[in-house]
């Protein structure tokens, strides 16, 4: 009698053996089944697919009670069933169906490779995943791409239409005005300016790169004719190393009093000429800029929280894009890091930190602020592991 049983892996197969079965077998994976039909001691048909034994091949008659005679299909598909086919033998039955051994040729496709190949849709749809594809040569088909992560947008060199993207000309006004504020109070006294000292440097660091940036700016403020002069005024805050007391507590309030005139649209008579060819690096040294990239940091952190998101809007925007811009600026060729690709590859990822923590207090997405903040936070940890000791 015969006997059906669908092999799904190898185990299942030499189980039959083990259980005296015996015999050949011929398998077949085009469609990840097996579907074994035992029909003797040595002989084995193998189907495949949806696990429906092959069609009938060839007939043989018998007679009922009444004498009438019913086709009835033998076990095996020969012709001669006399005699048993080898596994590499082609040859057609009587009803003219093809095999390959005991396996009818009808189960096989006549172009495997192109049917292997082929990515198109089922049901006639469309990709949604927004893939590129490219073509596999000799196939003729098209295959997907594999996705990527989405590469950091790359830094614009400093001008008109880039600085425009990365700052709000009104967040540099409300800067400036804050540290114009902090400068009133820790130089009014010796002892208010020992205490606040070494703030004092981040801060005129801060003020030379914003002034430097309203000189290319296209948006307007009250005192961008006299950008240059402010400029030149917090380099001199930095010129040397602070030490406490009055001494250079007077040389700094003497350059503030200057600074805050020149703001006022009083720019004093005597004030030293600058150099139009000053750049970043000379206004305004790194690890000052960097100073206030931190405070920046710190404060996006530590005063923001999922219940007073949507109150923090506003002082989220201007530390990231305080945050973002100075990034921006220490990865220009001025400082030398221009042709660094790791380098910039780092302030890349810091500046569209800073975009998206924006956007997501733009939305209310605190979530999403979490995860900026985050990203920004790796990024300068591993530029610091690169590049702090070197």
């Amino acid at each position: 009698m015969n006997k059906m049983f669908c092999c799904d892996d190898i185990r299942t197969r030499f189980s039959l053996f083990r259980r005296g079965l015996g015999g050949s077998e011929v398998t077949c994976r085009l469609k990840g089944l097996c579907c074994v039909t035992v029909v003797s001691a040595s002989v084995l048909l193998v189907g495949c697919g949806d696990r429906n034994p092959p069609p009938p091949v060839a007939t043989q008659s018998e007679t009922s009670a009444d004498g009438a005679s019913t086709a009835v299909p033998p076990s095996v598909p020969v012709s001669d069933p006399s005699r048993a086919r080898r596994q590499n033998e082609r040859w057609t039955d009587g009803n003219g169906v093809e095999y390959l051994g005991n396996v009818p040729l009808d189960v096989f496709f006549d172009q495997p490779y192109s049917i292997a190949s082929d990515m198109t849709p089922l049901n006639g749809a469309a990709p949604t995943n927004g893939q590129a594809r490219e073509v596999t040569p000799g196939m003729g088909k098209e295959l997907p791409l594999p996705e990527t992560a989405e590469d950091p947008p790359a830094i614009a060199e400093g001008g008109a239409q880039s600085w425009d993207e990365m700052i709000p000309m009104s967040v540099i006004d409300e800067e400036i005005k804050s540290i114009r504020n902090f400068l009133t109070q820790s130089l009014q006294s010796v002892g208010s300016y020992n205490r606040s000292m070494l703030m004092v440097p981040p801060n005129a660091a801060a003020v030379a790169v914003l002034s430097g940036i309203v000189m290319q700016h296209p948006a307007d403020i009250s005192w961008k004719e006299d950008a240059i002069y402010i400029r030149d005024l917090a380099k001199k805050m930095n010129e040397s190393t602070l030490v406490p007391g009055k001494k250079d507590q007077d040389r700094l309030l003497k350059l503030f009093e200057s600074m805050a005139d020149t703001l006022n649209r009083s720019r004093p008579a005597d004030l030293d000429e600058p150099s139009a060819d000053d750049d970043f690096a000379t206004v305004a040294d790194m690890r000052y800029v960097m100073m206030r990239m931190s405070q920046a940091e710190t404060k996006l952190k530590t005063e923001v929280n999922e219940g007073g998101f949507a109150s923090k809007k506003e002082m989220v925007k201007h530390e990231s894009a305080i945050l973002g811009t100075m990034a921006k600026v220490i990865s220009l060729e001025d400082y030398g890091y221009g042709d660094d690709e790791e380098y910039v590859g780092y302030a890349q990822r810091i500046v569209q930190g800073a975009k998206n923590a924006t956007n997501a207090a733009e939305s209310g997405d605190f979530n999403t602020y979490e995860l900026s903040l985050s990203k920004v936070s790796t990024a300068c940890q591993e530029c610091h592991a690169a590049y702090k000791n070197n």
